[in-house]
């Protein structure tokens, strides 16, 4: 029996299916290329995953060593639930027990250290943040929350 010919139709498509599988072959030749990029490559991950693991587990051990608080939230008022603070880190669970969105801003000395996620009502979020000794404004910071009230002085020891 004679060898088949392909009907003209499915020539195109062997064509396109010959110049992909090409294709395909010279970008998996490109990307191995030579040994000493892609061990680079690879070393300079494993160093990004081992600096994010480091990173990941200093900042557990920071939240595990610190002082856990509370800071409750209304319409327009804020209070902790501890009435001295002595310098250290401090994990303040934020709670919302308003009826508008707040968030929890730390001031020190006219600068911002650190302001939590924005949270609805019903809603708590945490905010990790160290305290030196002195004295500091807990705020909300949306809108005029703080003009209206949303403040307290904290004296840190």
């Amino acid at each position: 029996m004679p060898a088949r010919i392909p009907a003209p139709r499915t020539l195109p498509r062997l064509a396109s299916g010959v110049a992909v599988l090409a294709l395909g072959l010279a970008g998996l030749t490109a990307c191995g290329g030579d040994d000493s990029g892609s061990s680079s490559a690879a070393g300079a991950t494993s160093e990004s995953a081992s600096a994010s693991s480091s990173a990941a587990a200093s900042s557990s051990d920071a939240s595990s060593e610190a002082e856990a608080i509370t800071a409750t939230e209304a319409d327009f008022s804020i209070a902790l639930d501890e009435d001295s603070l002595t310098a250290g880190t401090y994990a303040i669970t934020v709670v919302n027990n308003g009826s508008a969105t707040h968030d929890l801003a730390v001031e020190e000395d006219g600068t911002t250290k650190a302001t939590s996620d924005k949270i609805g009502p019903g809603e708590s979020t945490t905010l990790t943040v160290d305290l030196d000794a002195g004295e500091y404004v807990f705020y909300c910071s949306i809108g005029n929350h703080r003009a209206m009230g949303m403040e307290l002085t904290v004296q840190v020891s």
